[in-house]
Parts: C-alpha cells; structure tokens; sequence
C-alpha cells in the first residue's frame, strides 16, 4: 500500500485539533474533582468515587469523562468499568515531586475564561483580563489571594525546569554580584549562590513580595544566607547595581517599549564588564513552522498581558536599543524554546 494510502484525511486532523479544547477542559475539572488523587489509593469504578472516596460529581456523568480520559491515557479502564491511576494520573495528584494539578486547574480555569475573549484580542490585539475578570491580570491576582496562589503554584513546575536548565547550561563564573529583577521569592538566586560560593545575589522585587520572600523560602545555609540581600523596588524606576542582571520570564509579560525601560535601567546601573541576561522563550524565524507550545505561549500572553515572546531577531532589536547587543543564546531544555539570553554593553564587546 503507498504511502499516500496512510495520510489522514484533513478533515481529521482538523477534527482532532478541534477537540483539543475538550480535552483540556474535561482534564481540568477531573482534576479539580481530585480524582487522580482518589485514584492513587486503586482502582474504583466512578460510582466508587462517588460513594466511597467523596467525588462529587453525578456517577453517570463522570463514567463518561474518565472513559475519554482513560481514552486520551490518562487513566486506566478495564472491562468491569474501573478506573486506575498510570503515569500521567501520578503527576496530577496533590502531594506528587513537581505535581501538575494546580497548574491544570489554573488552565481550566481563570485561564480558560480570559481566553473567551479571544475574539476580541484578534480584533484588537489587546489583553483581556479586564474585559473578563473586570481589571488588569495582576491587579486581579492582588486582588484574589486564592487566584494569586493558584497563579504562583501553576508557574512553580515550568519555573523548576527552567532553574535547573539555567544551572546546567548556563556559567556564572566570574559574577560578583548579579541581581535577580522581578525574582519572586528568589528560587533561581538561591539556587545559583549554592553552586557558585563567591558570587553574591540580591532578590530584587515589589516590597510586598520582597517581605514574603524569606519567610515563603527559607534560606537553611549560612554560607548562602550572608551572601544574599533583600532589595524592595520598581524595575520601571531603577535597579540596584550589579555586574550582573538576570530576569527570568520577565520580558515576555511587558510589550517593547516597556522592556526597553527595563533593560535601559539595567544598562545604566551595570558596571564595566557586566551582563545582562534574560531567560525567556525565543520564537523560530519566520517561514519555520515548528515549535507549537511557544507560539500558543505567544498568544497566551497576548490574552493576559501586553508582551509577547520573540523571535531571535525581535531579541537582538530589543537589546541593541537598550544599547546591548547579545553575546551568547543557550538552549534550556524544556517544553517551550527557552534561551538564556545574555548582552553586554555595545561599547565593551
């Protein structure tokens, strides 16, 4: 048989597109309902759920569901009609090392109602927190301490992968002091002064996350914790100075005019020298249709927030008006084409 016999008709393929947003709404609230949880413990049918392990749900209804998602493999379904945990149902239980449930529940969630508006955003290429939520993303997270931690826990699984690709690829030999702007509650800093035991790090942040940082991560070691300073402020206004930068899937949140503020602020602080390093997702040329997830990230951020992500060329424009020009482009390995993107002063290179 060729071939050509083999090909899907492209009315299936579009077909199976289609019904990606059902599966990410049917994982959602499955996963809301703690059932991956429910089934770590064995497998139950779902009227077993319902009964024994506290499911709410209509017993009928959720058959159904689990049966699409044992389908997509998510679970298991033997001929009696129960269900049981596998691989990806592990990952998707509370208390499981680098567990994806919150950040499942967030996509199903306050996530999937910015995204109605949708139609909007191709109009207008505006963000639509305000039009869904009734004010701007973050204002709305402040406003919400449930959504804040929702948002920071959904973020803690890609952040992790993130470090960790940082650490292995990523040299900062030679640092003395780099600050970490826009830290949060200074996992990367952290991480990077346990490695490198000369270099000094600031946690660099708004006040209200900078006076939560030390109590919501604790610093254990001595040698880390003398080497590590708490600094409150605005990137938009100055940043402390540093031979050294680093802001990590900060750019992507903020359109380009804002971006050139936060690097300019950099710039004029850096000392002789100095870098400047992003992390962030780098997008393929155009004409090179590959890499799916980064382009859908692309879009998420043009519902939530005026940035973007970028392509190489859009990286390079951004620095080279900052009055940088970029000197390495490391890899990270992970689900969404990250880079550790690092510049230095034009003038020094």
């Amino acid at each position: 048989m060729s071939e050509e016999s083999h090909e899907r008709p492209p009315h299936a393929t579009l077909q199976e597109m289609l019904f990606g947003a059902w599966t990410a709404k049917i994982l959602a609230e499955v996963v809301r309902l703690d059932v991956p949880d429910a089934l770590a413990r064995g497998p139950m049918t779902a009227g077993e759920l319902v009964r024994n392990a506290g499911i709410r749900a209509h017993p009928g209804a959720l058959h159904r569901a689990l049966r699409a998602c044992a389908a997509l493999g998510i679970v298991s379904e033997d001929s009696a009609g129960r269900f049981g945990p596998t691989r990806l149902s592990a990952l998707l239980t509370r208390d499981a090392p680098e567990t994806m449930k919150r950040y499942v529940e967030f996509s199903g969630g306050l996530l999937w109602k910015v995204w109605t508006g949708l139609p909007e955003a191709l109009a207008t290429e505006t963000p639509q927190a305000r039009a869904q939520l009734g004010m701007e993303f973050f204002d709305y997270l402040a406003a919400h301490p449930k959504s804040l931690e929702d948002f920071g826990e959904a973020l803690k699984v890609h952040s992790a992968v993130v470090n960790k690709g940082v650490l292995e690829r990523y040299d900062f030999s030679g640092i003395r002091t780099f600050v970490d702007v826009g830290a949060g509650f200074g996992h990367l800093v952290i991480a990077v002064l346990g490695k490198y035991l000369d270099v000094r790090g600031v946690v660099f942040d708004l006040p209200e996350v900078v006076e939560a940082a030390p109590e919501q991560v604790p610093v254990r070691s001595d040698a880390i914790a003398k080497r590590l300073t708490y600094v409150p402020g605005d990137m938009f206004e100055s940043v402390p100075p540093a031979d050294a930068y680093v802001l990590k899937l900060i750019l992507h949140d903020w359109d380009d005019a804002s971006c050139a503020t936060i690097l300019r602020n950099c710039c004029d602080r850096l000392e002789p020298g100095g870098r400047v390093i992003a992390i962030d997702a780098v997008l393929p040329p155009l004409g090179d249709v590959s890499d799916v997830p980064s382009k859908l990230l692309d879009i998420n951020m043009m519902m939530l927030l005026p940035g973007k992500e970028r392509t190489r060329a859009e990286w390079e424009a951004l620095y080279r008006g900052a009055g940088l020009a970029i000197t390495a482009m490391i890899p990270i390995p992970d689900a969404y084409n990250t880079f550790v993107i690092e510049g230095r002063r034009i003038a020094e290179r």
